[in-house]
């Protein structure tokens, strides 16, 4: 049986908070508000807006995350197939879809070969129509852990996904994209967790400069981290499993975050109902992008659900005045109501 979360679940109370509720968290850290900060609200239709409506299209992506495919869980390889027939057969045309991690259960080359044979079932190209971002499963493999190990299954992501740096950026259509990872080795490693996520001093200056370029462009970065800063989305707080099994250097990478208001940062890991949280206005927006293997319903987590999954994702377009976040439930190939916002950019 591959070593997934639902082997060492843990026990213990859990609340689950609202948006509304995570918004009250911590905001002493936060970044302050600026002329040209970035300010949520939400859409009462779900579907998209028509083009035009905030400027031209400066980019359209899909973001998925946790999808787990493996030769012993049919139901989550099936779940990613129908997931990328969604978008390629009812989506319009998007520039890439970016996977925020745990793609695979172990990191294994297999693994990575279920995943390609579904892209291209889908009529999409591997790793050419993707993003890839690394997860904590990336780097699993039999549980133990040990260096070589992992310096085995990074070299796995690095050849499979094309890339040549484990954190890295790129353009996505007129977007600029910054994907981060696990480039520091975690030890001793405790088999009860999969806090092992750990982003180098190096890598973490590499991102406060693309910050700073981007801040003193005035226009906005796009970050990727599978697994989220604590008090961001759902399940980041004290008892979910965002908040009890995550990065190592939360502190860090927030002090970076939290300094760039522009910083639009997705997660994955926790499995949750996505959100889109602003904690304060003008400041950054934080996205929990769910999963497609198996995702909780909303109100449930993984100490509550009620053994039924769902499937969800995200469509992101940067339009030239705002940014849409629009979430898709898979199953359905519906976009859920609710669930629509739009970011208007530039000065209020």
């Amino acid at each position: 049986m591959s070593l997934t979360r639902r082997t060492f679940l843990q026990a213990g109370a859990i609340t689950c908070a609202s948006a509304a509720a995570l918004a009250a968290i911590g905001t002493a850290d936060s970044a302050s508000a600026g002329e040209a900060g970035l300010m949520l609200k939400p859409l009462a239709d779900a579907a998209p807006v028509a083009e035009g409506t905030y400027g031209s299209l400066v980019s359209s992506f899909a973001v998925m995350s946790d999808t787990h495919v493996d030769d012993d869980a049919p139901d989550y390889d099936n779940n990613l197939g129908n997931a990328l027939d969604d978008i390629v057969q009812n989506w319009d045309a998007v520039d890439s879809i970016v996977v925020n991690g745990d793609m695979t259960n172990n990191g294994y080359q297999y693994q990575y070969d279920i995943f390609e044979q579904r892209a291209k079932a889908a009529g999409l190209s591997f790793p050419e129509s993707f993003t890839c971002v690394m997860g904590n499963h990336e780097q699993m493999g039999d549980g133990t852990h040990t260096q070589e190990s992992v310096e085995n299954l990074h070299a796995n992501f690095l050849e499979r996904t094309g890339e040549s740096s484990i954190y890295y950026d790129r353009y996505v259509g007129g977007s600029h994209v910054v994907v981060l990872g696990p480039d520091e080795y975690v030890s001793p490693y405790d088999v009860t967790s999969t806090d092992t996520f750990k982003l180098s001093t190096a890598q973490l200056s590499w991102l406060s400069s693309l910050l700073d370029e981007d801040q003193s462009a005035a226009v906005p970065s796009f970050v990727f981290v599978h697994e989220p800063l604590k008090y961001t989305v759902t399940d980041s707080y004290p008892g979910g499993w965002g908040y009890e099994n995550s990065l190592e250097d939360d502190d860090d990478l927030r002090s970076v975050i939290f300094s760039h208001p522009g910083a639009i940062l997705f997660s994955g890991h926790t499995h949750s109902y996505p959100d889109v949280v602003q904690r304060v206005p003008g400041a950054n927006l934080f996205v929990g992008t769910g999963s497609v293997a198996y995702a909780y319903a909303q109100g449930e987590t993984y100490l509550s659900d009620d053994g039924s999954y769902d499937s969800f994702g995200w469509l992101v377009r940067h339009h030239e005045k705002a940014i849409e976040f629009c979430m898709r439930d898979f199953l359905s190939r519906q976009w859920v109501a609710g669930s629509h916002y739009v970011c208007q950019l530039g000065p209020r």
